[in-house]
């Protein structure tokens, strides 16, 4: 038999938690919010951090102090290589080319943002390739810049590894047709052949990455935020005192607003998967329905935070305060939106530490490598281990903080 105090405590949530869904259903802006912030996070993180396919139309100077023929040959072989991926890769333009008379003149233009860089070819150039020397090209770079000087030094020296290897495969062709023997060339220059296989069938994008993590970190925020905002709104207005006057306990009302607001974070979750495979392309290879048991486990184990925040907190501008300073960090240093492995090893070390990091970690193996209960476990335990922690700790500073 359950007791009859904890039917009546879940049926006071129930009634507390159908009134919050009712004003939201009242109010049509908080309404379209729910669906519009999901697909801005998508747009702005999904877009302003670059991808593999982020090397569209770069401005280029080309100084030609040579003019020979080896120099003439060298940049008619560039520009070709340059339509060849521009085709390929389905760039407006891989790199754009702009002559230049001078290496001052080179450097003005990259100093006025007019070009990101310069191939520089020294004069002399076109006999050291006919005498069998190398051929030197200086590669001018705005530095100014770290990600993008990086960016542009990868094109840059890709494209010259692209030559080499043209010039090379002619050069091995050459010598077999004088020592009869039929060689492939590509076997000769790279005798070894990487082919490779990925684990997620198709083609993926960034937004394969950013799509599961978001999902559960706008769970997390629903649960972090909503919590001090929606009862430090509630004591400032004056209901909150009405409700307590009310024959039902405080963990009626806390239960009942929290899972309004985990069903807020829910519906939102569920914007960001249909954004994200319908206008994004995000693949999806594992099982949903435990994708979102596990959206429901992240959200469970910071609903602790938010009860200690609402707590602690005097007014819904501290709370606002507390979380945010909780929350932010967790945003950056989880893994959501860039590798935790590419961050420095103090920042990793805190990342572990971060329920978030498990919970995003969990997500991105169910849906990406079709991951089971098994695969995720430790993440799970985790999760569940924080949650529990957590409200065993918030639950009597929140009867406290009623008392006073």
């Amino acid at each position: 038999m359950i007791p009859m105090d904890i039917i009546k405590t879940l049926k006071d949530s129930y009634h507390v938690m159908i009134k919050d869904m009712i004003e939201l259903k009242r109010n049509r802006v908080e309404l379209v919010t729910l669906a519009i912030m999901p697909l801005l996070f998508l747009v702005i993180f999904g877009f302003i951090y670059p991808s593999g396919n982020s090397h569209d139309n770069i401005q280029m100077g080309l100084v030609n102090l040579d003019q020979g023929a080896g120099s003439n040959e060298f940049i008619a072989q560039m520009e070709t290589m340059n339509k060849q991926i521009e085709s390929t890769t389905k760039n407006s333009s891989y790199m754009s080319f702009n002559n230049y008379s001078s290496v001052d003149a080179a450097k003005t233009a990259i100093s006025q943002g007019k070009i990101h860089g310069a191939f520089v070819i020294p004069p002399g150039f076109s006999n050291n390739v006919t005498n069998g020397q190398p051929g030197n090209v200086l590669i001018y770079v705005d530095n100014s810049n770290p990600q993008n000087a990086a960016s542009i030094e990868q094109v840059s020296l890709g494209t010259m590894s692209g030559l080499n290897g043209v010039l090379a495969d002619a050069n091995v062709l050459n010598l077999s047709s004088t020592t009869n023997p039929v060689i492939n060339p590509q076997a000769v220059i790279e005798p070894y052949s990487p082919n490779i296989v990925t684990t997620i069938p198709g083609s993926t994008n960034y937004f394969n990455f950013l799509a599961p993590g978001l999902m559960v970190m706008i769970g997390m925020m629903a649960v972090m935020i909503g919590i001090p905002e929606a009862i430090s709104k509630e004591k400032e207005m004056g209901t909150f005192d009405g409700m307590l006057s009310a024959p039902i306990n405080h963990l009626s009302v806390l239960l009942g607003k929290t899972v309004a607001l985990s069903l807020r974070g829910l519906i939102q979750v569920i914007f960001v998967l249909i954004f994200a495979v319908l206008l994004f392309g995000v693949t999806i290879q594992g099982n949903l329905l435990l994708a979102f048991l596990m959206v429901v486990l992240g959200i469970f184990s910071f609903i602790g935070i938010g009860i200690m925040a609402v707590s602690m907190a005097g007014s819904q501008g501290t709370g606002t305060v507390i979380m945010n300073l909780i929350m932010f960090p967790m945003m950056f240093l989880s893994g959501i939106f860039f590798p935790v492995s590419q961050m420095p090893w103090f920042m990793q070390t805190i990342s572990n530490i971060i329920p978030l990091t498990y919970a995003a970690d969990a997500m991105r193996k169910i849906m990406l490598l079709n991951a089971n209960v098994a695969d995720v476990s430790t993440d799970i335990i985790i999760l569940v281990a924080f949650g529990v922690i957590t409200m065993l700790i918030a639950l009597p500073l929140f009867s406290k903080s009623m008392k006073q």
